[in-house]
Parts: structure tokens; C-alpha cells; sequence
């Protein structure tokens, strides 16, 4: 079934990228003509903005490609899963390469903070998201909320499991069952920011080390550790996988893109702020902080939302078909970004000595 499903992750990720474009061309977020300078933005022709993007390439470069035509701003991007970027602008301290980190959970943001990489700024949008959806000190604002899901191919669960009187999975310890073994597929909470999401969230639930007990427990299943958080989505969509685990809004794109999945949320679900930051010392700075004014208005979150299905942490922004608002789902509420971030050595050693 594995092999025979390999070559579909080829469809689906043409499938989404056709939704993606048909989503922004029926959309009424595109930019007028001539709209550079416009909508309180200043003109930056002859500026380039350069971008680390940790979620979709597709999607960033629609953002960016907004942004140019408000502005004259030309930009360059890499496509970097969240710890990457973070290593990436660790590494480049004091010579930054990049102005601005758009995406990756707010922990990571907070990593970058706290080592003194981040430009502060007080956008004039952002007064429009709510406090608990941004840094208290300026430092990098929420663009969308998204909690950890369980992905189940509906195809395959009922051709070879429904029978068999195995229930679907809904919770974290539903997916220890053995009848499970090498049909599941994660990120590797050591490169990606939506698995080091339920590593912090389990250990804030359960405690450190009944977390990476659960862990060691739920390895035995995991076929496959992905560098990126979307990659599970995908290939459960495809059949290759039977259950993947990461944010529901990659799994709903998935299903948008015409596949038979399920999504479950389980109770206590740990859940990410994807935010944006200017990086401290970049190459053009004034562009960061207009880039910051512009990806946190309604016509950049509307866009965004419907490119990926993403709830925006902006109220006026509508909710994705099939999603529900945060306050709806049953996520952990007391689920803490600051002890996530304090937290993230100690659990990647723990968890590092698990793989190893």
C-alpha cells in the first residue's frame, strides 16, 4: 500500500497548490493595480525585503507578492521548518541575513527574543490582535492559532482496521495501540516547531518525565520522523500513512485538496501561536517593520486564511470552512508559550536521548 501510494504525494501537493491559487483568485484580498504606496504603506521601490518562511512556500510568497504590489518592495525567501530558522539566525548573529521570521510558533520567537534577536517594534496594526495572541514587549505578534490534530486516513482505517473492532483514534494514548505499529508519521520534535508543540504540551500536562515516557512509548508506532510539520498531512492524505499527528489547519488543507481524512482534536491538546518577528540588524529594517504592518492587517490575514486554512488571530478575519474558532475546541487553555520556550533544552536533550 506504502509503495504503491508514494507517488500521489506528487498529486496532492499539485492538487493544494491549484487550491492555494484558486483560493487567492476568488478571493477579495488581491491587490489593485498600481496599489504600491497605498493602504498607509510607504513606498519601497528599490528595497528588498528578505524573508525566513516556516510554512508553505506557496503561501509565503503570495503574502510577499501582496506586499510588492502595496509597495515596490522586492523580496527573496527561504523555506525553513521553525527550528531551522531559529539555528539559521543564531547562527547569523551580528551579521543577520534576514529581516523578517514569518511563522514558526511563538516559543521560537521567544528563543530569539531572549538571545537578543529580535527588533522591537509597535505596529499600528497589531492593535488590532488581541494581547494574549502577541508578545508583551513587542518583540513578534500572532498572525494565526492552530492546535495539534490527529489525522486518520478514512480510506484505509475502514478497509483494514474498522473490522478488526479498532476504534479511530482520538486521543494521545489511543495512538500507543499496537495494532498501529508503523502506520503513524510525526515531525521530530528536534527540527519542528509543531512536534516540539506536543513534547511542551504533554510535559505541561502530564509532567517532564511521564512526557517523555509517553514518547519513548509512542515511538514503537512511528514509522517515520519528518523534518517539517506539514509533511504528515500529506502523506496520510495519500495513504502512505494511516495516522499523522500536527496542526489541524495543514490537515484541512489537505482535505480541502480533495482527500478522504478525519480530524480529531484531543482533550488538553497543545496548540502553537504562528507569529512573525523582525529580525534584529537586518538588512533593511524599514521594510521589516512595513512588512509588519501589512501581514497583520485583514486584507493580508483574509488572504492568508483562505490561501491555508488557518484561523487568524484577528476576530474580523473569517473562520476556514470545516475549522472551528479556538475558543470552541478542546485544547489546553492554560498551555504556556514562556515555560514551552524555558523548557525547550532540557526536554530536547531528554528527547534526543530517547532516539538515540
Amino acid at each position: 500500500m506504502r509503495k504503491k501510494s508514494k507517488w500521489m504525494s506528487l498529486l496532492i501537493a499539485a492538487a493544494m497548490l491549484i487550491s492555494m491559487v484558486m483560493a487567492g483568485c476568488g478571493s477579495t484580498t488581491t491587490a489593485p493595480q498600481n496599489a504600491q504606496g497605498k493602504d498607509g504603506l510607504p513606498d519601497l521601490k528599490g528595497k528588498k525585503l528578505v524573508v525566513y518562511v516556516t510554512f508553505h512556500e506557496s503561501e509565503g510568497k503570495r503574502l510577499l507578492e501582496l506586499f510588492k504590489q502595496k509597495t515596490g518592495c522586492d523580496y527573496s525567501f527561504i523555506r525553513l521548518p521553525a527550528g531551522e530558522a531559529v539555528t539559521r539566525v543564531i547562527a547569523e548573529k551580528g551579521a543577520a541575513k534576514a529581516d523578517i521570521v514569518l511563522g514558526g510558533p511563538a516559543d521560537a520567537h521567544e528563543t530569539l527574543k531572549d538571545a537578543g534577536l529580535l527588533e522591537k517594534y509597535d505596529s499600528k496594526t497589531a492593535k488590532d490582535i488581541p494581547s494574549y495572541y502577541k508578545s508583551s514587549e513587542g518583540y513578534w505578534n500572532g498572525l494565526y492559532v492552530g492546535p495539534l490534530s490527529i489525522i486518520v486516513n478514512k480510506d484505509r482505517f475502514e478497509k483494514e482496521f474498522k473490522s478488526k473492532g479498532i476504534a479511530v483514534p482520538k486521543t494521545f494514548e489511543d495512538l500507543l495501540n499496537p495494532a498501529f505499529k508503523g502506520e503513524i508519521i510525526m515531525p521530530d520534535p528536534a527540527t519542528s516547531g509543531t512536534a516540539y508543540t506536543l513534547l511542551a504540551s504533554l510535559s505541561q500536562t502530564i509532567g517532564q518525565e511521564k512526557a517523555i515516557e509517553y514518547m519513548k512509548n509512542l515511538r514503537q508506532n512511528v514509522a517515520q520522523f519528518t523534518s517539517s510539520g506539514f509533511t504528515p498531512a500529506q502523506k496520510v492524505g495519500t495513504g502512505e500513512y494511516l495516522i499523522g499527528i500536527n496542526f489541524i489547519h495543514d490537515q484541512l488543507l489537505v482535505k480541502k485538496s480533495g482527500f478522504n481524512v478525519e480530524s480529531n482534536v484531543p482533550n488538553n491538546a497543545g496548540w502553537e501561536i504562528g507569529a512573525v518577528s523582525i529580525v534584529k540588524g537586518g538588512p533593511n529594517t524599514d521594510a521589516g517593520k512595513a512588512f509588519m504592518d501589512f501581514v497583520l492587517g485583514k486584507e493580508a490575514g483574509q488572504l492568508h486564511s483562505d490561501l491555508t486554512m488557518r484561523i487568524s488571530t484577528r476576530s474580523d478575519v473569517d473562520v476556514p470552512y470545516g475549522a472551528k474558532k479556538v475558543e470552541e475546541m478542546p485544547i489546553n487553555k492554560d498551555y504556556s508559550f514562556d515555560k514551552a520556550n524555558k523548557e525547550k533544552k532540557t526536554l530536547l536533550e531528554k528527547w534526543k536521548a530517547v532516539i538515540n
